[in-house]
C-alpha cells in the first residue's frame, strides 16, 4: 500500500508510449492525483520518469527497480511476471498482473487438440490440392472417452478441465494445494505426483506459471512417461519443457504431437526444427489474445489504482516467493 502521506501528493504513473492516449485519459480520470507519463522503452523508464510511482505494463524492470526510490507498485499487462519478481526480489514492491485469460487461452488449447485429433492440417493440404481424400482422411482420435491431464489447476487450468469434460474426456490434474477435484476433474495430484498425470495422459496441457520449481519440468524422462501418440499442448512457458528432448520424442515418434504456443526463445527463430516437424502445430504466442483485451487490462489497472490511492487491498496480488 502506499504510504499515509500519498493522499498529499500527486501519483506518478509510468506507461509505455505505445499505450494509445484514450487509455491515458481513463487512467487520469481515477483521481486528480494521478499523473501519466509515457517512456520510450521498458528499459530506459527509470531515466524517463525516475519519480513514477507506479508501472504499467513493464517485463522486465531491469536495474531501474532496484534504483529506484519511488516505486511502490507495478502491474504487468500479462499474466507471467517471472521477469518481474525476479527484477523486485528484495524490494517491498508489489506486483500484479492481469490474468483475464482463462477462457481464450482454455479454447485455444482445445482448438489445438482439435485441430490434431481431426487432422485439420491435412484436411487443410487436401483442400489446396483440390484433392477429395474421403478415404485417406476419414481416420481420427476421439476425444470421448480419452483422459486429458492439466498440470497446473490454476484459472486456465480449471477453464481447460471444464471443456475437457464437456467433450466425455477424463480429467486428471496437478496443484500445489490438493483439494477438492474443480468442476470437470476427476482426480487432483500434488506436484511432487506428477508421474501419475503423465502415465494416463492422451492429451496433456502445461498451463503452469514458469518458476524455479516449474522450469524445466518436462524432460526426456517425464516425457517418455506419456502413453504413446500423446499429444502435449504448451501454453505456459517454453522452459517448462525442455526443447531437445521434446523434439527428439516428436521425431522418434513416441509422442502423436504437439500444439505449442510458447517457445524457448521467441519469436521462434527460422532456424528452429519445430517449424518443420509434420505433427507440430506452432502458434506464436496467441492464445491469450482477444478483442478488447487492452480495454480490459486498463479497466482492472484503474480499479487497483482506486484501490492503491484509498490504502485498500489490490486485486491479483503476486507472491513474488512463489512466482505467481
Amino acid at each position: 500500500m502506499p504510504p499515509e502521506t500519498a493522499g498529499a501528493r500527486a501519483c506518478v504513473v509510468a506507461v509505455l508510449q505505445s499505450l494509445g492516449p484514450q487509455y491515458i485519459k481513463e487512467i487520469e480520470a481515477v483521481d486528480p492525483r494521478v499523473r501519466v507519463l509515457r517512456v520510450r522503452d521498458r528499459a530506459t523508464w527509470h531515466d524517463e520518469a525516475p519519480e513514477a510511482e507506479v508501472i504499467l505494463g513493464f517485463r522486465p524492470l531491469r536495474d531501474g527497480a532496484t534504483r529506484s526510490r519511488a516505486l511502490k507498485w507495478v502491474h504487468q499487462g500479462g499474466a507471467g511476471v517471472e521477469n518481474l519478481t525476479a527484477d523486485v526480489a528484495g524490494t517491498e514492491i508489489i506486483v500484479t498482473n492481469t490474468h483475464i485469460h482463462g477462457e481464450t487461452i482454455a479454447e485455444h488449447v482445445l482448438a489445438l487438440t482439435l485441430a490434431h485429433t481431426r487432422r485439420l492440417r491435412e484436411l487443410f493440404e487436401y483442400q489446396q490440392r483440390r484433392a477429395w481424400g474421403h478415404g485417406e482422411l476419414r481416420a481420427v482420435r476421439l476425444l470421448a472417452g480419452s483422459t486429458m491431464g492439466v498440470l497446473g489447476l490454476g484459472t486456465i487450468g480449471r477453464a481447460v478441465a471444464r471443456r475437457a469434460a464437456a467433450f466425455g474426456m477424463r480429467v486428471w490434474g496437478t496443484r500445489r494445494h490438493v483439494g477438492p477435484p474443480p468442476d470437470g476433474v476427476e482426480r487432483v495430484f500434488p506436484p511432487e505426483a506428477l508421474d501419475d498425470v503423465l502415465r494416463v495422459a492422451d492429451v496433456l496441457a502445461v498451463t503452469l506459471p514458469l518458476t524455479p520449481e516449474t522450469r524445466g519440468l518436462l524432460g526426456a524422462r517425464e516425457l517418455a512417461l506419456l502413453p504413446r501418440g500423446a499429444f502435449v499442448v504448451n501454453i505456459g512457458r517454453g522452459q517448462l519443457i525442455d526443447e531437445p528432448a521434446l523434439i527428439q520424442a516428436l521425431r522418434q515418434g513416441h509422442l502423436g504431437g504437439a500444439g505449442l504456443d510458447v517457445f524457448v526463445e521467441e519469436p521462434l527463430p527460422a532456424t528452429s526444427p519445430v517449424w518443420t516437424l509434420p505433427t507440430v502445430i506452432v502458434s506464436p504466442h496467441v492464445s491469450g489474445g482477444f478483442p478488447g483485451y487492452t480495454d480490459h487490462m486498463v479497466a482492472l489497472f484503474c480499479d487497483n489504482l482506486r484501490r492503491y490511492l484509498a490504502g485498500q487491498p489490490l486485486r491479483n496480488v503476486v507472491n513474488t516467493a512463489l512466482g505467481y
